[in-house]
């Protein structure tokens, strides 16, 4: 989906559902640097009141950005920056992802294409809200 195929105030939804597994949090924590014990001890993450290890939250919009990409949305695009980031609740091993994307606002390029400013949400298997920001 390119930039002149979306419009604004239209939400675009994942298709699919990411599972989050025990492994790619290894992966992830491993590559990252972000080796610590509430990603990679599910005992430690308990003593914090988490019921399991819980994702990095930069896994977490890994996986959303990933999610709307195999759809196509904004599939010939860059990451540029985001704002309001939060974090609702957290991701454990097992919970399976799913995406949203609300563009705002496109401000055409004259290269060709544009910027596009969009809410992005992500949502665990039972519909609840994990995360929330708007790219700028």
């Amino acid at each position: 989906m390119l930039y002149e195929e979306i419009e604004v105030g239209t939400v675009y939804k994942s298709i699919t559902t990411k599972p989050i597994t025990g492994t790619e949090i290894d992966l992830f924590a491993q590559m990252s640097g972000m080796d610590l014990p509430g990603f990679l001890d599910a005992e430690f993450a308990r003593g914090w009141g988490f019921k399991d290890r819980v994702v990095p939250g930069a896994y977490v919009i890994a996986c959303m950005m990933g999610l709307m990409a195999k759809q196509g949305f904004l599939s010939d695009a860059v990451w540029t920056g985001a704002t309001d980031i939060s974090f609702k609740t957290p991701v454990i091993p097992g919970d399976r992802l799913s995406a949203e994307v609300e563009p705002l606002a496109k401000k055409e390029s004259k290269r060709g294409g544009g910027l596009i400013t969009y809410r992005w949400r992500i949502k665990n298997q039972e519909g609840k809200p994990i995360a929330e920001g708007t790219n700028t």
